[in-house]
């Protein structure tokens, strides 16, 4: 079966359809045909994005969804390298609710990030029940409650052996310790009480599938901060909770998916005046 059609009163002849996919398209004669199917096509949409004269359809992608290219859409370097930096890590968190259509724009966002040979894989949980938000965050601590007391051992064999330990060693065993005192404080130390959990998930045979998460929360996170909503990385939830199947059966993951990317997010209760120092990256020019 052919998913393209190609309306040859329409076509141009520009040929720029060959160009990104010969695979799909040539040319026969005066005319421009194509064949796309499972073995070459991945529904990229690029054919129809290229086409001008919108000569080209494809029978399993929305052809209403292809608006015209607003080249205005976009941000001076230095504007959007302030933008960049101005970006921070929020932990703290007003007590208000994100209206439900700015959560449904920032989802509908994460279909537009790229996948690795795009799949299209990442899925999304919406997690905003704070009973539920509570059991994740205690079954983390205790998760690493767990950690800290493997590390100990560890530590102390190393040790009996007059070998070295390792910082990321000393480290681990002193989460569980930290995250348990914080909780018995009275504090939330995975999730911060915020109003909003978006958990990252995706089959983890798919191709890349850690990095399609990191980069649709990151479009998540980015996109957030027009709308006045702060977000950070939450990789001790993300850690506690691979493979773990009492999380997964909680949040109902499928079967053969895991948890790539968290985020949770809110308005800022904190605001920061300056932006901060980093490191200077380790470059190689080669």
């Amino acid at each position: 079966m052919n998913w393209i059609s190609i309306d040859q009163e329409l076509c141009n002849g520009c040929k720029f359809c060959i160009v990104r996919c010969p695979r799909v398209f040539s040319k026969v004669e005066d005319e421009i045909i194509g064949q796309a199917d499972l073995e070459n096509c991945n529904l990229c949409g690029h054919c129809m994005a290229l086409c001008e004269p919108q000569a080209i359809t494809h029978s399993l992608m929305d052809m209403g969804n292809f608006p015209i290219m607003n080249p205005e859409a976009n941000f001076e370097t230095k504007e959007f390298a302030q933008f960049i930096r101005n970006r921070r890590s929020h932990r703290n968190f007003k007590n208000k609710a994100i209206p439900q259509e700015d959560l449904e724009t920032l989802i509908d966002i994460c279909r537009y990030a790229p996948t690795g040979s795009n799949v299209q894989t990442v899925e999304l949980i919406v997690l905003q029940d704070k009973e539920v938000i509570k059991k994740l965050s205690d079954q983390t601590v205790d998760a690493f409650v767990a950690f800290s007391q493997s590390a100990k051992q560890k530590i102390a064999e190393l040790k009996a052996e007059g070998k070295n330990v390792s910082e990321a060693l000393l480290r681990s065993q002193l989460y569980g310790v930290r995250l348990n005192e914080a909780r018995d404080a009275g504090l939330d130390p995975i999730f911060h009480k915020s109003p909003v959990v978006k958990i990252f998930h995706s089959p983890s045979d798919s191709s890349a599938p850690k990095d399609n998460c990191v980069i649709a929360s990151t479009t998540v996170s980015l996109m957030a901060r027009t709308m006045g909503i702060e977000s950070t990385y939450i990789g001790l939830f993300e850690m506690a909770a691979r493979g773990n199947q009492q999380m997964h059966a909680l949040l109902d993951i499928p079967a053969g998916h895991e948890i790539f990317s968290v985020l949770v997010m809110g308005y800022p209760r904190l605001k920061f005046h300056y932006q901060v120092d980093r490191k200077p990256i380790n470059v190689s020019w080669l």
